[in-house]
């Protein structure tokens, strides 16, 4: 469920623009659908036949090829990348900058742009995290300046999966887009995260210019990726949404559905 309380003192969190040392405390399979921080959809159908394999010591340069058989992370199939190994990956070469997507009010990036964009001295910024805390199982160093923005009641969590077939909680949905209003009301923009900036906070940041601004899905998508293209919901998340506006279409009255 979603989570946010008030009160508490603030950490110092280490700088988002250092790599954030990835200490898994379990080793899932590869493929394995618990907790999923990337959708199958993002991979190749068919795979390579082997497990996708870490090069060791991990360097940005090269850090999304496969030390087996050198073909990047991606043109192996979902089920040949474990949720680690992806986010080790992930947390080497991703960019530490949010996107605006409508300035001073909404931005969207993966968990460093939080980290960034909340831990500078003057930032008023809020953050929903759609990686939820399942995001700590994976980037244990994430924990404590999160849960320190948490006691703040600066952040929310959003206990998504970013799988094809996982379908959000409307009432969570609503709540997370209640809350991100009220704070754009109060002067703070909203930071909105997944592991990656992509999927998860593409969905969610849809759903919020869909009830805020009154857009459709495609003309809200249409927005966010004219800011940052590598947006892209999953299918899942994509049809969720359509069923959104559909619902949204017919429950208007007829003058204003025509």
């Amino acid at each position: 469920p979603a989570q946010a309380s008030a009160g508490g003192a603030m950490a110092s969190p280490a700088s988002a623009e250092e790599a954030l040392p990835v200490e898994p405390r379990s080793s899932p399979s590869p493929g394995s659908s618990a907790g999923s921080q990337v959708a199958a959809s993002q991979f190749s159908p068919t795979g390579l036949g082997h497990a996708f394999m870490l090069r060791k010591p991990l360097a940005k340069v090269g850090a999304k090829k496969c030390a087996d058989c050198g073909e990047d992370i991606l043109a192996h199939s979902r089920s040949e990348v474990s949720d680690s190994d992806f986010l080790q990956v992930e947390n080497v070469v991703a960019d530490a900058r949010a996107t605006p997507i409508i300035d001073g009010q909404l931005l969207i990036g993966g968990f460093k742009a939080t980290l960034r964009e909340l831990s500078r001295p003057d930032s008023a910024a809020v953050a929903v995290n759609c990686a939820g805390l399942q995001l700590h199982d994976f980037l244990p160093r994430t924990r404590e300046p999160f849960d320190a923005w948490r006691a703040e009641g600066r952040l929310l969590d959003l206990e998504w999966e970013d799988r094809d077939d996982f379908v959000a909680d409307v009432a969570e949905l609503v709540n997370a887009i209640s809350w991100a209003r009220a704070h754009v009301a109060e002067g703070r923009p909203v930071v909105i995260n997944c592991a990656q900036g992509r999927s998860r906070s593409g969905f969610m940041a849809t759903a919020y210019l869909m009830a805020t601004a009154d857009l459709t899905v495609d003309g809200a998508l249409q927005l966010i990726q004219s800011r940052r293209p590598f947006v892209q919901p999953n299918p899942g998340f994509l049809q969720q949404l359509r069923n959104m506006e559909e619902r949204k279409m017919t429950s208007r009255p007829d003058s204003e559905a025509t």
